[in-house]
C-alpha cells in the first residue's frame, strides 16, 4: 500500500463516533446541543453538529449501531427501550432493518444543515464536499450481528446481497465482532465489569477469547474486500484479528477504528505488537479511543497523557513515521469519555497536544486527518 504522497489533508477527522446512535435512540435533533458530562452518561450529547463545529471536525465516520438482541434482554434495558420512538423501533424491527431506518433518520439530519454537513458515499463526493467547505459524514457500521438479523443460519447469499447493498450506499466500514457473540467471528470482553450488572440483572457477553471467524464470518470478510467495505477488527478476538490479517491484509487496509494497546492496559480487547505491525502493513490505521478505561490499567479519569500514550504506542511499533495513527472518539457510543476531553468540541486541542510532543506539521496533519484520507482512498469506493 502507497503512503500520503499526494494526499490533502482533509481536516480533523473521527473514524468512530456516534451521533446517528444518540439522535435515533433519544430522538434529538442533532442541530441542538443538549449537554455533556465528564462521567459516563448516556443521556449526554457529545459528537451533535454544534460540538463538531465548534471542535473543528471537518470528516466524521458515522457510526450506525442497533444494539444486539442480548442487550434488550435485560428487563431493565428492555423497560428503557420502550421509553423513546429510537428504542421502540429497535424492539419492533430486526437489527438490519433497524440500522437501515437509523441511516435513513441521520441523512434527514444532515439534510437539514443547509449544506454545512454533506453524507458523502465514494472518494470523489468525499473531495467535493471539502472543496465546496462543508464537513463531511460517511456511513460505517458496527456490529456484524446487523448483516445476519433475521437471516437464515445458512443463507450465505443474503449476506452477501446485504453488503453489496451497504456499498451502494456508501458504507465504508464494518465493525465484524462487536459485544455479543454473532455468527462471523469471536469478540473478546468490551463492557466495564461493573456495567455488567443493571438494577437486579446481569449480562452474559458469551466472551470466548479463542474464538475465529467462523465459515461464513470468512466468507464476509472476503465479500467486504471485493465490494470495498473496510473490515474494522475492533472487538474482534486475538484469533479473528489473526485470521482477518491473513485474508484480506494484501486486499485492503484494515483498521481498528476505537482501541488501545496491551503494553498499556493488558486486555484481549486491546492491540498487540503483531496486530499494529499487521495492520500497518496493509496500509490501515489505528484509531485511539477517546475512553481512558481502556488505555490505560490504572482506568484515569483525565485522558490526555493516555491518548498520548498509546498514539505513541502505535506509531512506535508501527514504523515511527505516524503512518498509522488516527483519533476514534466512540463519543456517543455509550462511553465514557476523558474528564479533561469530554466532547466533540475538545478534539480542535489534539494538534496543540501532539505540537507540544514535538511532532512536525505533516505528523500532526497524519494523525489528524490524512492517515484516515489514505485508507479511504486505497479502501473504499
Amino acid at each position: 500500500m502507497s503512503g500520503n504522497t499526494g494526499i490533502s489533508f482533509p481536516g480533523l477527522t473521527d473514524i468512530h463516533v456516534h451521533p446517528a446512535m444518540n439522535a435515533f435512540f433519544w430522538d434529538r435533533d442533532l442541530r441542538r446541543h443538549y449537554f455533556t458530562y465528564k462521567k459516563f452518561c448516556p443521556l449526554a450529547s457529545l459528537s451533535d453538529f454544534e460540538m463538531l463545529e465548534k471542535g473543528d471536525v471537518k470528516v466524521i465516520w458515522s457510526v450506525l449501531h442497533v444494539p444486539e438482541k442480548d442487550y434488550f434482554r435485560n428487563p431493565a434495558i428492555r423497560l428503557l427501550g420502550h421509553v423513546t420512538k429510537g428504542g421502540r423501533t429497535m424492539l419492533k424491527l430486526n437489527a438490519w432493518d433497524a440500522m437501515l431506518r437509523m441511516m435513513s433518520e441521520m441523512e434527514w439530519q444532515v439534510a437539514r444543515t443547509d449544506g454545512k454537513f454533506r453524507i458523502v458515499r465514494t472518494n470523489a463526493a468525499l473531495d467535493e464536499a471539502l472543496a465546496a467547505g462543508q464537513r463531511a459524514v460517511i456511513h460505517t457500521v458496527e456490529g456484524g450481528h446487523m448483516l445476519s438479523a433475521g437471516l437464515a443460519d445458512g443463507d450465505v447469499a443474503s449476506r452477501m446481497t446485504r453488503l453489496e447493498a451497504l456499498a451502494r450506499r456508501g458504507v465504508a466500514s464494518l465493525t465484524i465482532a462487536h459485544l455479543f457473540r454473532n455468527d462471523l467471528a469471536g469478540h473478546s470482553e468490551c463492557i466495564p465489569p461493573e456495567q455488567h450488572k443493571i438494577l437486579f440483572w446481569r449480562l452474559d457477553t458469551g466472551v470466548d477469547d479463542s474464538l475465529g471467524l467462523t465459515k461464513i464470518g470468512k466468507e464476509v470478510v472476503e465479500e467486504m474486500a471485493r465490494v470495498r467495505i473496510i473490515p474494522d477488527v475492533t472487538h474482534c478476538s486475538p484469533v479473528s484479528r489473526a485470521q482477518i490479517y491473513k485474508l484480506v491484509g494484501n486486499k485492503i487496509p484494515i483498521v481498528a477504528t476505537h482501541i488501545g494497546v496491551r503494553k498499556l492496559n493488558n486486555v484481549p480487547v486491546n492491540l498487540d505488537e503483531g496486530d499494529v505491525k499487521a495492520i500497518a502493513d496493509s496500509g490501515g490505521v489505528v484509531g485511539v479511543i477517546f475512553m481512558p478505561y481502556w488505555l490505560k490499567s490504572e482506568h484515569p479519569g483525565p485522558g490526555r497523557e493516555a491518548i498520548w500514550e498509546t498514539m505513541k504506542q502505535i506509531n512506535d511499533w508501527s514504523g515511527g513515521n505516524w503512518q498509522h495513527v488516527a483519533i476514534g472518539t466512540d463519543f456517543d457510543g455509550f462511553t465514557d469519555p476523558p474528564d479533561d476531553w469530554t466532547s466533540s468540541r475538545e478534539l480542535k486541542k489534539v494538534r496543540k497536544m501532539l505540537e507540544d510532543k514535538g511532532l512536525g506539521h505533516a505528523e500532526v496533519e497524519a494523525v489528524l486527518g490524512t492517515n484516515a484520507r489514505r485508507v479511504l482512498r486505497d479502501g473504499w469506493r
